[in-house]
């Protein structure tokens, strides 16, 4: 192939790269404003129910646990009702609205009973919002490699193929599959993270009103918790780990539609390249053979997307076609072959 040919095909692809690496960090930092955001949410709360219950920023587990005044429990019937008109617009967990609606039709909650429900519907929209965020990432990753990698294909060597069209029940149901040795999907996985952050929210505010520290310590735990580096660090490598494998997961689809039968793993070696990506330089599989972190990337949490560009074709009587593709960690030689099986 020309070297314009080749420019051309490899600016295409970078141009898809380039994409992609936007979604995702427009994804992540939606999220982190979303954390932020939740944080001083639930930092008002703590602070409001300290002022109105608490002498001096002090109140007792026996004060704490009194139930509502007549006039009180109407102003948190207004506020749950408030939760659950949210809950039915927005993607919020259906068991949680469940507890709401049985919430709202109690006559007796205590104090500590009303602030927890509201600190736990804050986790629970900012949990519910990343979801639905990150499925509609996952889709559009798994989408956009499968449908432009079939077409640059096509569009190079000017032959055409019937692919299988995707359509929402399809992607759905291929996001949904766990692929990680845990056998968690990534939506089990982000339910877990907020499962424990309430239990923690829920022990830290029982053990600080039981000790009289007041509300500071509350805060400061859950700012450790919610807005540190490592929560930061998790949310970032599950983004970055799910979306390649998506990414990989819809070439391999588009590949076994484009009657690919080999693939060769090539590592950029350089001093970026980790040592499990430098080990599997070289090797050449079956696509039947095809096991993300096993034969295909991920190779490991936190490996860069595979994002591809071609940089080079050939054919040879019309037989084989060698295309070869790179990742920003990894180069994938994909032999396609027409008219005949095998290498």
């Amino acid at each position: 192939m020309a070297n314009k040919q080749r420019d051309y095909w490899r600016k295409r692809f970078e141009m898809l790269e380039q994409s992609q690496h936007e979604k995702n960090a427009s994804y992540y930092k939606d999220l982190e404003k979303a954390y932020i955001q939740t944080m001083q949410e639930i930092e008002k709360d703590i602070a409001k129910w300290y002022q109105r219950f608490a002498k001096n920023n002090e109140i007792t587990l026996d004060e704490a646990k009194q139930l509502l005044k007549s006039n009180e429990l109407r102003e948190f019937r207004w506020t749950v009702e408030e939760y659950i008109d949210y809950g039915k617009k927005n993607a919020v967990n259906q068991k949680w609205m469940k507890q709401l609606e049985n919430a709202s039709s109690r006559v007796h909650i205590s104090r500590l009973e009303s602030l927890q429900l509201q600190l736990q519907q804050h986790v629970e929209k900012l949990y519910g919002g990343q979801i639905e965020g990150f499925e509609r990432l996952m889709k559009e990753t798994y989408q956009t490699q499968y449908y432009h990698t079939a077409f640059e294909v096509q569009k190079a060597f000017e032959i055409g193929f019937t692919l299988q069209a995707l359509d929402e029940t399809k992607l759905t149901k291929v996001i949904s599959k766990p692929w990680t040795a845990d056998g968690q999907t990534f939506s089990q996985k982000i339910w877990r993270d907020k499962n424990i952050l309430l239990n923690t929210l829920h022990t830290e505010l029982i053990q600080s009103v039981a000790q009289g520290t007041g509300p500071e310590k509350i805060i400061s735990t859950l700012h450790k918790k919610l807005g540190s580096q490592n929560t930061r660090y998790q949310i970032k490598r599950l983004v970055m780990t799910e979306s390649a494998f998506f990414s990989a997961s819809a070439q391999k689809d588009a590949f076994n539609e484009l009657s690919i039968e080999r693939y060769e793993i090539i590592a950029t070696l350089d001093g970026k390249t980790s040592d499990i990506c430098q080990s599997m330089d070289g090797k050449v599989f079956k696509m039947t053979d095809f096991e993300p972190g096993v034969t295909a990337n991920p190779f490991h949490p936190f490996v860069e997307r595979p994002q591809h560009r071609i940089l080079k074709m050939m054919s040879v009587k019309g037989l084989l076609v060698v295309v070869m593709v790179r990742s920003t960690t990894l180069i994938q030689k994909l032999n396609i072959l027409s008219g005949r099986r095998g290498l």
